[in-house]
Parts: structure tokens; C-alpha cells; sequence
């Protein structure tokens, strides 16, 4: 018996109930005597019964050598996943309980799901590198093997079916079949216009958020039912100073937990929360904190916010990714900060539960923020292996946020960014050509329309 299993055994005595019962005490002068040497403790015999009284001696001196023990859990180690810089693989599998032992087999690289999403399912994702674990006690060589990306095949069918001469016509008619007519539908809007950053940017009285118990209320906030995603997603101006109560507000009684800001050199001034750690600013009623604060990198800072109206116990905690370098009516400096976050925001929409809430912001909540909407629910549409109409899903979104998408370099960007997103994959040579002279249409429609807005 090694050492280590002589530290680990148990006496008899001290087992639980359904061990040997200790017996009682005994006067016999050889039981009272302490424990000898090891020698004497070798020499030691058992008795011919098994009678508690005969193990009384044999028990305080002897070890019961012990089965090995067999793990509970008997699934193995999950492999190890490299996940690319823009993408997220989900993976899954069902464990059970063994009643049993079990014995202990490397598994098969997992693959992953193709399902339909639904609130729980799989996240967007890109093709992705599955490294094996290696066979135990058989030394291998690390093997890495490419998993197709569910989308490939949709992708390249998309691809060869672009035309970017119909980019202009296809902005022109979804800015025409989504004029809202403002003295019938949004009149509320229209009488808070001081409280607005611009009166350009009429919003609609059926998607706008109004706070409970405070119909009276007023905050330029809309709920925007999404394709491909299943519960609606929150879209909002930058507030006016003197405003950030009832932004802080409806944010609180939404239940707001992830907040994506997007602004230009000219918005920095915005400034309606602080931005160091450790802050905390009153508005209102509304108390706003600054726990933490984390640079990204040059374009993305991540503000971690607590939020709750004065006298309350319960807070809400809220992730605020403030981007930069987004030009007005423009789009972002650098496609791949923009597709990371897209993604982000998408896969947490697609798998959550609809209690807690996502919001896009910019400054007048239309242009950049319908823009990063609008990508989103493309790159969710590809991965649900349909291909994504950009006409339609820009309609969807005016249909419920005036003007978001605003300009023709927005809209034209919309599929220089879902092109960036499916060259990832591995482009086949004859497509390759097909994609260079559908990017060069695009950047050129958008040097000729620039300052063009419909």
C-alpha cells in the first residue's frame, strides 16, 4: 500500500451508519492499551469469529483497503474550440448521471447545430477551426480539421446574384414606401419638439416607448420589431440636455442591459452620463453610476452602468459600448470593429429570452443606428441560410423608425460590410472576380451619392 492510499482509508469505527458497530467498552486491560509500533502492529492477529469483539483490537490497527473510487461525472473533457475574431461557434451536448462505472472514451469533434434559431439557438457564426483532444494514454499529434460553415453554400449563391447598378434604385424605393405621414402618425412627436435633437426626424406614435404609469411622458425611443430576430430591439436618439431623466427612465423600466452608442467628433458633447469610473451623476429622480470603465481599443470603450430611480433597492446593470469615428450620415472608419459588434448584438438578441433589452443609439436614432440594425438582421438572415434582401429589410425597419438608413453611402455600405463578412470564407476562384467588381461598383455609387439624402 503506497502512502498516499494509507493517507487517504478510513477507520472501520469511523464509517457511517452501516459499518461495523463499535463495541462497547471493555475492561480487558489489552483493549485500553495504546496504539504500539509498527512491528507490533504486524504482529497482530485477527480471532477465528467475526463477532464486534474480536474486531475491536483488529479494527483501531489495521486499514481496509478501499475500492478505487470511480468519477461521478463520466462525460469527458469537452475538445478545444478556436473560435475566429468574428464569429461565435455554439456547441452542444446532453450529459447524464451515470449509475454506474463508466468507461472513459475520447469523443468525436462536435459539430455544430443547424437548426432553426429560436430563442436559444445557435449564434451566428463563421467557419471555425476544431481541434481534437488527443487519445489518452496514446501520445498524437495535434490534428486541425475546417468545418463548413452551415451559410457557405448560401453565401456563394449570393454572391453571384449581386448587381450593384440596382443599389441606387432599390434606396430610392424604400425611402419612398416608408414617408410617414406626421400629422397623422406622429403626433406625439410633434408636440414634444423641443425635446427632440432634430425636427427632421419624425418618429411614430404605435412603435414609440412610453413609460408606464407616466403616459405623459416623453422619450424619443422606439421598439423595433427585427426580421429574422424574435423579440424587438430598442432604437433612440442621443437625449437632449435636460432630457437624460426620462432616457435613464424608460431605459430602467425596459430592463435595458446592453446599449450600443454610435457617434461622430461632433457628438462627443453628448455627454448625458459620466465617463470615469467610480462617477455617479442624478438625474432627476434617476441615479446613474459609472462602475467601470474599459478601453477596447481606439474606436470602442465599454462603460459598465448602474441605473436605478432614487429610493429603490433593485438596480439594472448595463454594458454601454460607445463607438466612435462614425462620420454623420456615414458609416463606420473600419468594417471589421463594426462586424465584431454586429455580431455581438445579434447573437445576444437571438438568445435571449425577451426579458431583457438591447438599444441602439445615435444621435438622432435613425441613420447609424438603422444602418447597424439593418446589418445585423442581414448577417442573422445569411446565417439562417437565406439569402439576405437588403431592400426588404431596410423597408422593414422605416417601416417603424422614419429615415433610419438615411443616405445612399449607408445603404450602399450595407453590403460592402456583408461582403467583408462573407469573404471570410474561402472565396473559389471564379467568384473572386465577381466580388472585386461588385466592390468597386459600390464605392464608386457611394463617391457620386455622398451628399445625397432621400
Amino acid at each position: 500500500m503506497s502512502t498516499k492510499d494509507k493517507k487517504t482509508k478510513k477507520h472501520h469505527h469511523h464509517n457511517a451508519k452501516g459499518s461495523v458497530v463499535p463495541p462497547k467498552k471493555s475492561k480487558n486491560k489489552h483493549d485500553r492499551k495504546k496504539k504500539g509500533t509498527r512491528r507490533e502492529k504486524s504482529s497482530t492477529k485477527l480471532h477465528a469469529t467475526s463477532s464486534n469483539a474480536s474486531l475491536r483490537g483488529f479494527d483501531s490497527r489495521h486499514r481496509i483497503k478501499k475500492a478505487p473510487e470511480v468519477s461521478s461525472d463520466g462525460s469527458p473533457f469537452l475538445p478545444t474550440i478556436t473560435v475566429s475574431d468574428t464569429c461565435v461557434n455554439f456547441f452542444t451536448e446532453q450529459t447524464s448521471t451515470p449509475t454506474k462505472a463508466v468507461t472513459v472514451r475520447p469523443e468525436k469533434a462536435l459539430t455544430p447545430m443547424a437548426a432553426s434559431p429560436t430563442p436559444t439557438a445557435a449564434p451566428i457564426m463563421e467557419p471555425v477551426l476544431v481541434q481534437p483532444p488527443p487519445t489518452p494514454l496514446i501520445p498524437t499529434q495535434t490534428v486541425v480539421t475546417n468545418v463548413k460553415w452551415k451559410a457557405e453554400d448560401v453565401a456563394l449563391g449570393y454572391i453571384e446574384k449581386l448587381d450593384a447598378t440596382m443599389a441606387r434604385l432599390e434606396f430610392i424605393e424604400a425611402c419612398s414606401a416608408t414617408k410617414p405621414s406626421v400629422e397623422k402618425d406622429c403626433l406625439i412627436w410633434k408636440k414634444n419638439l423641443q425635446k427632440n435633437q432634430s425636427d427632421a426626424y419624425p418618429i411614430l406614435d404605435a412603435t414609440m416607448v412610453k413609460l408606464v404609469n407616466e403616459p405623459d411622458v416623453y422619450v424619443n425611443m422606439s421598439s423595433i420589431t427585427v426580421p429574422h430576430c424574435r423579440y424587438p430591439i430598442l432604437m433612440a436618439q442621443m437625449p437632449k440636455r435636460g432630457c437624460e431623466e426620462e432616457f435613464w427612465k424608460a431605459c430602467f423600466n425596459e430592463s435595458v442591459v446592453m446599449v450600443y452608442i454610435l457617434m461622430g467628433p461632433e457628438d462627443e458633447k453628448n455627454d448625458f452620463f459620466p465617463t470615469t469610473s467610480g462617477a455617479y451623476v442624478y438625474y432627476g429622480a434617476m441615479f446613474v453610476n459609472i462602475r467601470k470603465v474599459e478601453k477596447m481599443d481606439a474606436e470602442r470603450t465599454m462603460y459598465t452602468i448602474e441605473v436605478l430611480p432614487n429610493g429603490f433597492s433593485n438596480s439594472v446593470i448595463m454594458n454601454v459600448y460607445v463607438h466612435t469615428g462614425w462620420e454623420p450620415y456615414g458609416v463606420p472608419l473600419k468594417y471589421a470593429n463594426t462586424t465584431r459588434s454586429v455580431i455581438d448584438v445579434m447573437n445576444f438578441v437571438k438568445t435571449s429570452n425577451g426579458g431583457d433589452k438591447l438599444l441602439i443609439v445615435s444621435k438622432n436614432g435613425c441613420g447609424r443606428a438603422g444602418f447597424f440594425l439593418s446589418l445585423g438582421a442581414a448577417f442573422c438572415c445569411l446565417n439562417d441560410s437565406s439569402e439576405p434582401r437588403i431592400v426588404e429589410i431596410v423597408k422593414a425597419i422605416r417601416m417603424q423608425r422614419p429615415n433610419a438608413v438615411e443616405t445612399m453611402k449607408q445603404y450602399a455600405s450595407l453590403y460592402l460590410c456583408l461582403l467583408y463578412y462573407i469573404k471570410k470564407i474561402s472565396i473559389p476562384e471564379s467568384l473572386k472576380q465577381k466580388v472585386e467588381d461588385v466592390t468597386k461598383g459600390l464605392e464608386g455609387l457611394i463617391r457620386e451619392d455622398l451628399s445625397i439624402m432621400y
